[in-house]
C-alpha cells in the first residue's frame, strides 16, 4: 500500500473516532438538548445490540448486528477502531503515553486464559446475570455512572490505565464485545499482511499495542487486531498493507505420516517413529480447536435457553424499589438491563440512580429515588433511550396509566396532623389526584390516599418538607402494569420541581 492511502486511513480513522467521541461526550453533559443523539449512538453499539437481540428486540437490532458481523468478516475489527468510544479513548490515552515517554510493545503469544473473562461474562449475560457483562461492556464502561461514585467507574479507570502502560490489552483480554470480534475476524476477505519486501527491523512489532505483530516469525495474529494503524505509519518501507486473503491450502501431510497412514504397510514403531516426528504444532492446533469448539457449544446453549430460564436466575429483594416505567418486573430489568446508565443521565428531573443495595443482581441497576426527584408525567425518556429492551417503549397516553409504585402515609407523622400546620404539598404535585386534601378527624384538610389511582411517581414524597424520612412515601410495585381506569385529574404539563417546597 502506498504511503498515501495510508496516511489516508490513518487520518480518516482519527477524526472520524475523534468527533464521535467528543458528541458523546457532549450529549452527557447536555443531555437535555443532545439527548437524541445519545440515544441512537447506544442503540448502534454492538454490546447494546447484543442485549437486543438476545431479549428479542426490534428487526433493527438484528439487522445491525448481521452488519457488524458482516463487516467484521471482510475487512476485521471495523468498530474497535473507531466507533466504540471505549477504544477511541484508550487509544487516546495510548498516544499520550507516546508522546511522554515512548513504549515498546512486543507480542504475545496465543492463550486460552485471556478469553476465560470475557466467556464468563458473555455466558452470565445470556443465562441473565448481566452485572459483570455491564461491568466489562465497552459503552457501558464509558458512559455509565459509577454506583460508587458520581465519576466515571472504577473500571473506565482500570481500562484508561492499561492503556497507558499495556496498550489494547483491555480490549483482547477482559472485553467480551472484542472477544466475539475476535472469532468473527480469525479468517476476513481482506487483512494486514507482511510483505515479502520487509526488512524484519521490528519497528512494527514495537508500535502495535495489542502485541500481535511479529514479522519474522508470526506476522500479524489479525483476530487480535483493533486496526490502530500504527504499524503503518512505523513501517519504513510500506511492506505492511491491505491484502486480500489467499484460499486455504491443503498441507501434505510430512513423509512420515504419509508412510503412516497411507500406502505402505507399517508396524507399530513405524507409526509410533511417524507421529514422533510429526510437527510439533499440530497438537497445539487441535487443542486450540477443541478449546474453541468448547466456547461455542456454551454460547450456543446459553443463546438456546428460554426467557423463563432467564427470569428465573434472578434472586429477587424482600423490598421491591420503584423501577423506571417500562421495567416491567425486577426480573425483566436484570435479565436485560447492560449498566450504559442512559435513562439515569436523561432523566429530566434526576429522579433516577444506580442501585446500591438489594443484591448482586441488582446493583447497578437503575432505580428511583422519590427524595431526589419524580417521574415526570409525560415524560418517557428513559424507555426511548435503553437500547437493549430492559426497558420496554411505552406511549406518553400509556405513561399516564402505567404504575410503577404504590403510595403509603403515616397520618400521624403528617404536619397537618403533628403540629398542625397548613400544607397540601402532597395533594398540590400529584398528577393522578391520588393524594388529595379533605377534612380529617383533627378538623383540618388532611392529605387522603385514593390508591386504585395512584402510578407510583413519587411527586408527593418529593413535595412532602419532612425530613429525613416522609411521612408519604413509595414503595415499588413488584409487577408494573396499567391502571384499569382513567385518572381524575390530570395535569396535562409536568410542574418540574428546581427547588424543595416553599416553607
Amino acid at each position: 500500500m502506498a504511503r498515501r492511502p495510508a496516511r489516508f486511513l490513518r487520518w480518516g480513522r482519527a477524526i472520524a473516532g475523534s468527533a464521535l467521541l467528543a458528541a458523546l461526550v457532549l450529549s452527557f453533559y447536555f443531555p437535555d438538548s443532545s439527548w437524541r443523539f445519545a440515544q441512537y449512538f447506544a442503540k448502534a453499539q454492538f454490546g447494546q445490540i447484543l442485549g437486543a437481540v438476545v431479549s428479542l428486540g426490534s428487526a433493527a437490532s438484528l439487522a445491525l448486528f448481521l452488519f457488524y458481523a458482516l463487516l467484521t468478516k471482510v475487512w476485521g475489527r471495523v468498530f474497535c477502531s473507531f466507533l466504540c468510544p471505549l477504544g477511541v479513548a484508550m487509544e487516546l490515552v495510548g498516544l499520550l503515553r507516546q508522546k511522554a515517554r515512548p513504549l515498546k510493545f512486543r507480542r504475545s503469544p496465543r492463550s486460552f486464559w485471556r478469553a476465560l473473562i470475557p466467556a464468563l461474562a458473555l455466558f452470565l449475560f445470556l443465562m441473565g446475570v448481566t452485572l459483570p457483562f455491564g461491568l466489562l461492556e465497552p459503552f457501558s464502561v464509558f458512559s455509565s455512572k459509577s454506583f460508587w461514585l458520581d465519576v466515571p467507574g472504577l473500571v473506565l479507570a482500570l481500562a484508561l490505565a492499561l492503556a497507558y502502560f499495556k496498550g489494547r490489552a483491555f480490549c483482547n483480554c477482559l472485553c467480551p464485545v472484542g472477544l466475539i470480534f475476535k472469532i468473527l475476524a480469525r479468517k476476513t476477505r481482506y487483512r494486514l499482511e507482511v510483505g515479502p519486501q520487509c526488512p524484519r527491523c521490528g519497528r512494527c512489532e514495537a508500535a502495535c499495542p495489542c502485541h500481535c505483530l511479529d514479522p519474522g516469525e508470526g506476522g500479524v495474529e489479525y483476530e487480535r487486531c483493533v486496526l490502530c494503524l500504527r504499524c503503518l505509519k512505523a513501517c519504513p518501507n510500506g511492506s505492511l498493507a491491505f491484502r486480500r486473503s489467499a484460499p486455504a491450502q491443503s498441507h501434505s501431510p510430512s513423509p512420515a505420516l504419509a508412510r503412516a497412514s497411507g500406502s505402505a504397510p507399517t508396524s507399530t514403531p513405524a507409526l509410533a517413529s511417524a507421529f514422533a516426528s510429526a510437527p510439533a504444532s499440530f497438537p497445539l492446533a487441535r487443542r486450540s480447536f477443541l478449546r474453541q469448539a468448547a466456547l461455542v457449544a456454551v454460547a450456543g446453549a446459553a443463546i438456546a435457553a428460554p426467557e423463563l430460564t432467564r427470569a428465573q436466575t434472578i434472586l429477587v429483594p424482600d423490598e421491591t424499589p420503584i423501577l423506571p416505567p417500562g421495567a416491567l418486573s425486577l426480573a425483566h430489568l436484570n435479565a436485560h438491563c447492560s449498566l450504559c446508565h442512559g435513562c439515569v443521565r436523561v432523566c429530566p428531573n434526576g429522579a433516577l440512580r444506580p442501585a446500591t443495595r438489594g443484591g448482586i443482581s441488582l446493583i447497578g441497576k437503575p432505580v428511583l429515588d422519590p427524595y431526589r426527584g419524580f417521574c415526570q408525567y409525560d415524560c418517557v425518556r428513559c424507555a426511548e433511550i435503553c437500547p437493549t429492551n430492559a426497558l420496554l417503549g411505552i406511549s406518553v397516553e400509556m405513561k399516564h396509566y402505567w404504575r410503577i409504585g404504590l403510595v403509603h402515609l403515616r397520618r400521624k407523622e403528617c404536619i397537618v396532623v403533628k403540629n398542625g400546620t397548613r400544607c397540601g404539598a402532597c395533594a398540590e404535585l400529584c398528577p393522578t389526584g391520588a393524594a388529595r386534601m379533605e377534612m380529617g378527624p383533627s378538623g383540618r384538610e388532611e392529605p387522603t390516599l385514593y390508591r386504585p389511582l395512584c402510578i407510583g411517581c413519587g411527586a408527593c414524597q418529593k413535595a412532602c418538607p419532612v425530613r429525613p424520612v416522609s411521612p408519604i412515601w413509595v414503595v415499588g410495585r413488584k409487577y408494573q402494569d396499567a391502571m384499569a381506569s382513567r385518572p381524575i385529574q390530570n395535569h396535562g404539563a409536568d410542574i418540574a420541581m428546581t427547588e424543595d417546597f416553599p416553607f
